[in-house]
């Protein structure tokens, strides 16, 4: 085993592009919708295990058909999960403008709990946890990453967007486990709710203050910007045409464990990462997430 990604699953509703969302009492038609495997710590799985990493995901899920598609749409993924009540389901709703917005069920994903994992199942270099706020561990989160730095391994987090709007007490949990994480994905958004700060350079000071290591902070069509105590760069974005961006961030992440894993110098890996992420919003779902070598076409064709 290389990686254990720990966190959220569901299936993913997602909606072709409109312009605004429908008024109050009315309805809209939309071109096309599809349905796919989702949750950050899936998604981020799926791509790992499409890299060529050896990849266990640990999580809940309903007794449900939506349990069973789940099942079916992952791969050479070593899944792990617990039973719960009812499958989460996320309806993602993406807009011309390459914005989104969601609607979260957690279902099952609320359910999961410290108690639900083996511990003995958390192995390999890397240990990913995701969406602390939609799963059920919370700060309990401390104790997985306690364990896997006593096993030798390299925590990751991406804690995910807080629908509480990042009030004090989501903070404050934030920042706890931040001091066992090493790495950190959180996009921009995210951040400035974490930090109340708004510029890259002097967020990504405050969250390293906080005990990781490196901060991998996604700014979507701008690019990425990856800090060190030592080193600080922005890397720059890919232009391809964007169809649908739900899972661009965990691809992300999946691609920045992969080069971190090679040893590869920040730059390369933000590149690869950026690439990754890049192509993975050309289509929907995860029939679109790239392979390695999807991924070094893109940097030879820019290269050249």
């Amino acid at each position: 085993m290389d990686v254990t990604s720990i966190g959220d699953i569901n299936v993913d509703i997602i909606t072709s592009c409109i312009d605004n969302l429908p008024k109050r009492d009315s309805q809209i038609a939309i071109d096309n919708i599809s349905m796919d495997g989702g949750g950050c710590a899936a998604n981020f799985a799926a791509e790992t295990s499409l890299l060529g990493l050896k990849t266990r995901f640990i999580g809940k899920i309903g007794e449900d058909l939506l349990a069973d598609f789940l099942m079916q749409n992952f791969g050479d993924v070593d899944v792990k999960a617990s039973k719960g009540t009812k499958t989460g389901v996320t309806i993602a709703i993406t807009f011309r403008d390459e914005s989104r917005s969601f609607i979260t069920y957690p279902g099952s994903n609320g359910e999961l709990t410290i108690k639900d994992i083996d511990f003995n199942s958390i192995g390999g270099r890397y240990l990913h946890l995701t969406s602390l706020f939609l799963q059920g561990l919370g700060e309990d989160s401390i104790e997985l990453l306690d364990y896997a730095h006593s096993k030798g391994m390299i925590t990751s987090l991406d804690t995910g967007w807080c629908p509480a709007g990042w009030d004090i007490n989501s903070r404050k949990s934030v920042k706890k486990v931040l001091g066992e994480i090493d790495i950190f994905f959180p996009n921009l958004d995210e951040s400035r709710g974490i930090t109340r700060l708004e510029h890259e350079e002097e967020i990504c000071d405050a969250l390293l203050n906080l005990g990781p290591e490196i901060i991998g902070l996604k700014m979507g069509s701008k690019g990425s910007y990856i800090a060190t105590t030592q080193r600080k760069i922005f890397v720059p974005a890919f232009r391809v045409k964007v169809v649908d961006s739900t899972g661009a961030g965990d691809v992300w992440d999946a691609a920045f464990i992969f080069g971190h894993f090679g040893g590869w110098d920040i730059e390369k890996i933000g590149r690869f990462a950026n690439a990754a992420g890049a192509l993975s919003t050309t289509g929907v779902g995860r029939s679109n997430y790239p392979s390695g070598e999807d991924i070094n076409r893109l940097l030879t064709r820019k290269i050249k």
